[in-house]
């Protein structure tokens, strides 16, 4: 048995564990609970899978950031080793739809582009927003990044041309440019001049490797699209033949962020050209018009565009030539529509409460192609719901012993296949997965305990102790459970008896993970953290 003194605050406390029974050897203990009703977390991660980096600036600008504090109660904002930032509303500051919270959050690591992320925040429900934090000198495949810097005047006007090109792509020559002429006036969204030093930049993605819409916004999908002319939706619809993406963004020194220009931005992309013409079903030439898209990713909306040209260029190549009057992301595609939904699959198995998903894989049944492959709950009357998928076709869902926690179960490979289903149909179509082996399950536990001649005080216990785990050295953590001051017991089916894992707790709500065990052996069924301290008794 080991013993762990821990500090916290001013309190110093004795936590008693069983090592030799618990993966982690105590709790770090507050004195005040986190802040845990309107949270707004920020999660960044890297999506060329580099290390985020150590140290970064965080700073909240906006007509109410001073309302603003970390899930602390401070205005210490820090982005973790995980890439995540915790803010809430200070206690006392309450948000709503006549008075909702406004605020901008910037982070700044050196290497990296400048993370931009405006909010609007209308009630006390949790928000968690996930974005692309882009090295410079090492982006993902098929994206460039580039800024450079520029002044514009009090009225928001620039003094003189701003003019970006970005560098190429891994294994291409591929570039992208944006000129902002003199005069240009920047404003945000409110109207209001983005005036003062400058920065501007361009994420630029070609055409010419395999995970074409890997790094373009909606991943091949652009929602609820509003037309043109109207206004009206035209509906969902899924990219068929992409030529390339440009996302532009522009912010003051003072962190002001630039949504409007006065003139058209004018911007241009190489082309591949083997790119397929989607009306014609023949590569690209000059004088093809490629359908163009907007996506505003502060208002989540999809807005059709002008077309850009197509233009044979003097070294003989093909490039995009288009124009823009927002700071927003542009995609140049050829699109299908898809039904928001349909078809469904109703799943029948022996699963019930089973906190992990299963290997899915969606089959076109005239072709015998996989169309995609999912992991999803297939707890016993489970609904499985299908999206985006073009009118017309009959398809059908294999599951297979396979989970996102643990790989292959006892059974290991195909389970069930379910009848024939149509496309658009939201009628459930039943999949039979008896043959499915319950998983083993493992029980799991915080358990305080008081010295003698004491009782347990449940309201001096930690509101919430967020615990998770990852493959040994790999940091790619996943949560196991959570535990309240009430409910200090589950049942888990995450991780396996005779594996190794790293686990790590939290008591601040995920701030922080002080501790940790490392390759631990999981050796038993049950696992109770047992902690015995006098600071919770009475």
């Amino acid at each position: 048995m080991r013993m762990l003194r821990l500090l916290s605050l001013f309190v110093v406390m004795l936590a008693l564990i069983d090592a030799c029974q618990n993966p982690l050897e105590g709790v770090k203990l507050r004195t005040k609970d986190p802040i845990n009703t309107g949270v707004i977390e920020l999660r960044l991660y890297d999506p060329a899978g580099n290390p985020l980096p150590k140290t970064s600036q965080v700073q909240l600008v906006g007509p109410d950031a001073d309302k603003l504090v970390t899930t602390l109660n401070t205005n210490r904002y820090k982005v973790n080793a995980d890439g995540v930032l915790l803010l809430a509303a200070m206690p006392g500051v309450v948000a709503t739809a006549q008075k909702p919270l406004r605020f901008t959050v910037f982070v700044e690591a050196d290497g990296y582009l400048t993370v931009v992320q405006p909010f609007t925040i209308t009630n006390d429900s949790r928000v968690t927003r996930v974005v692309r934090w882009i090295n410079l000198e090492k982006p993902p495949r098929t994206l460039a990044a580039g800024r450079i810097k520029g002044r514009a005047g009090a009225d928001g006007a620039i003094s003189g041309p701003m003019a970006l090109l970005t560098p190429s792509p891994a294994g291409s020559e591929d570039k992208a440019s944006v000129i902002l002429e003199p005069g240009t006036q920047l404003t945000d969204r409110d109207g209001a001049p983005v005036d003062g030093d400058l920065t501007l930049t361009a994420l630029y993605t070609n055409a010419r490797d395999g995970a074409l819409t890997s790094q373009v916004p909606g991943g091949g999908i652009l929602w609820n699209v509003g037309a043109l002319t109207t206004g009206t939706s035209l509906g969902t619809m899924r990219v068929t033949s992409l030529a390339g993406s440009i996302t532009l963004e522009a912010f003051a020194r003072e962190y002001r962020l630039a949504h409007a220009s006065s003139q058209p931005i004018k911007w241009r992309m190489d082309l591949n050209p083997n790119t397929i013409n989607g009306k014609t079903g023949r590569p690209i030439q000059a004088g093809d018009r490629i359908p163009l898209y907007s996506y505003d990713a502060i208002t989540n909306r999809w807005q059709e565009e002008t077309p850009g040209q197509v233009v044979r260029t003097v070294t003989g190549g093909l490039e995009y030539q288009a124009t823009a009057t927002r700071l927003v992301a542009y995609v140049a595609t050829w699109t299908d529509a898809v039904c928001d939904a349909g078809p469904v699959f109703s799943v029948s198995s022996k699963l019930a409460n089973v906190d992990v998903n299963y290997l899915c894989k969606l089959v076109n049944v005239s072709t015998g192609q996989v169309i995609s492959s999912f992991y999803a709950n297939i707890n016993n009357n489970a609904l499985i719901r299908i999206y985006n998928q073009p009118s017309g076709l009959r398809l059908k869902l294999q599951v297979f012993d396979e989970t996102d926690a643990w790989g292959k179960g006892a059974k290991g490979g195909l389970m069930a296949e379910s009848g024939v289903a149509e496309s658009c149909n939201q009628t459930p179509v039943g999949i039979s997965l008896a043959a499915l082996p319950v998983p083993p399950v493992m029980n799991l536990e915080f358990s305080f305990s008081c010295p003698g001649g004491t009782q347990l005080d449940e309201s001096l216990l930690p509101s919430l102790i967020k615990t998770q785990y990852s493959e040994v050295g790999k940091e790619n953590w996943r949560d196991l459970f959570s535990a309240t001051r009430t409910e200090r017991k589950v049942a888990s089916y995450k991780i396996q008896v005779g594996r190794r894992y790293d686990f790590r707790a939290s008591t601040d709500g995920g701030a922080t993970w002080p501790l940790r065990e490392n390759n631990y052996l999981v050796d038993k069924p049950e696992w109770s953290l047992k902690i015995r301290s006098e600071a919770y008794c009475k």
